[in-house]
């Protein structure tokens, strides 16, 4: 191999999301689940992703991670979630979005009102 030369390697993220579908298509083989539509492996992986994300935006917002310590007298804290009912393009999604107690949470990726996210697979990929 020449000094110039880069060797062929797939990037490490690659691989993790090929593992990670070819689990998930595993689980749903085994138990039968459908891949789109209510209670779908897609609609479950999109409604996954977006609470991971608006917990983290919560996360941002309040300056401590969920259940730290240093979170006790800050002012602000977190106050449990609101069901919301979202269309995406894998179908309906009802996620959970994080509260603040004083409701000065504005979610960036899912502004308060908003019904539809158009997009949201191209914004992940």
């Amino acid at each position: 191999m020449n000094d110039n030369e880069i060797p062929a390697v797939e990037p490490v993220e690659d691989k993790l999301v090929d593992e990670v579908v070819e689990r998930l298509m595993d689980r749903a083989d085994v138990s039968g689940a459908a891949l789109l539509g209510e209670g779908g492996l897609l609609t479950e992986v999109t409604r996954a992703v977006l609470e991971r994300a608006l917990d983290a935006e919560m996360t941002d917002h309040l300056g401590y991670e969920k259940h730290d310590p240093g979170g006790r007298g800050s002012g602000n804290s977190r106050n449990g979630t609101s069901s919301k009912t979202v269309l995406t393009d894998a179908g309906a999604v009802t996620l959970a979005v994080p509260r603040d107690r004083d409701g000065s949470f504005e979610p960036q990726l899912l502004p308060k009102h908003a019904r539809r996210l158009a997009g949201f697979n191209e914004q992940v990929l």
